[in-house]
């Protein structure tokens, strides 16, 4: 049998804006892995994931980037959170 994988958001913390930036998230997700033929299994760790609403990058001419933050690959309910609280 093979290993599954089970993710859940165990919780979503959103930290105040430090002047006109939007505020920022941290998302902890619980993870389950289990084969049901494999004694020393289930194991659940937590992944820790701390969200902007932007995200800055410099190229090699110095030039700054600045785009949204994408969330699309984030669970249903992360993604929730953050249009309401990132909302304009």
């Amino acid at each position: 049998m093979a290993i599954t994988k089970e993710t859940i958001v165990q919780r979503v913390e959103v930290y105040p804006s430090k002047g006109d930036a939007k505020p920022a998230m941290m998302i902890v997700y619980q993870d389950t892995f289990d084969d049901p033929d494999d004694d020393l299994l289930p194991h659940t760790s937590n992944r820790v994931i701390h969200l902007s609403a932007t995200v800055s990058a410099t190229d090699e001419d110095g030039n700054v980037t600045v785009t949204d933050t994408d969330v699309s690959m984030h669970d249903p309910l992360v993604q929730a959170i953050t249009e309401a609280v990132w909302a304009d």
